[in-house]
């Protein structure tokens, strides 16, 4: 009997609750636990990256050709003076890989000839369609990443309009090879505005461009997104 009783109370022990004040030391070492860890972890970074994975930009290109005859033959060239794309837009792409990047661009340019309202004058629309690809390395100081870059591809040439008085259309695609550089300023987190500068050359046919190439130079500013 007396081992009886001491067994039912040891039972009635082991099944009361934890005191509040054990309950209190668990739950403060919880949350010290809690706090540490929050302290720990960093918070997110608002800043862009030095060291982006992607690159995209789109922007207007202003594009000065130099001298070429659009005509039937030489003796029905509308001009051989360089023209003016005052009209364009471009859009490229970087996959990058550090500092050196393979680099996609597109680009359209329009050109209108001014006939002072003379309508027996010569007129014709000319719309220059390029793409290319190539390589850029670009520095990364800061917010401002200057950069330079080369890109060998092919241009389109459309032209529409009434020359020597007649009715003229063409599409002439050519080879072309660009080298240029500019500077991307990082203004705020993955984005940025960018200015470049390029030359490029055309390669011709004599044959039916009545030259072998043409020097031409263009100019772009715009805005690129930059993606970790």
């Amino acid at each position: 009997m007396k081992n009886l009783v001491l067994t039912l109370a040891a039972a009635a022990v082991l099944c009361q609750p934890p005191s509040a004040s054990a309950q209190t030391t668990t739950t403060t070492q919880s949350t010290t636990t809690q706090t540490k860890a929050a302290a720990t972890t960093p918070p997110p970074s608002k800043e862009t990256t030095t060291r982006p994975t992607w690159e995209f930009g789109l922007g207007y290109q202003y594009l000065r050709t130099g001298q070429f005859c659009a005509g039937f033959d030489e003796s029905t060239c509308t001009s051989d003076d360089p023209k003016s794309f005052p009209v364009g837009l471009i859009l490229d792409g970087v996959r990058n890989w550090g500092s050196i990047g393979l680099l996609g661009e597109v680009g359209w340019s329009r050109h209108d000839d001014d006939n002072n309202g003379d309508p027996f004058a010569d007129r014709l629309t000319t719309d220059i369609w390029h793409a290319g690809a190539g390589l850029r390395w670009t520095g990364r100081w800061g917010r401002v990443w200057p950069y330079v870059q080369g890109l060998a591809g092919a241009a389109n040439a459309r032209y529409d309009g009434v020359v020597g008085g007649l009715n003229f259309r063409d599409n002439r695609g050519r080879f072309m090879a660009q080298a240029g550089g500019g500077v991307t300023f990082v203004t705020g987190d993955g984005w940025g505005l960018f200015f470049d500068g390029a030359y490029r050359r055309m390669f011709l046919d004599e044959d039916t461009d009545f030259q072998s190439g043409r020097n031409d130079v263009r100019g772009v500013f715009g805005i690129r997104m930059i993606l970790d």
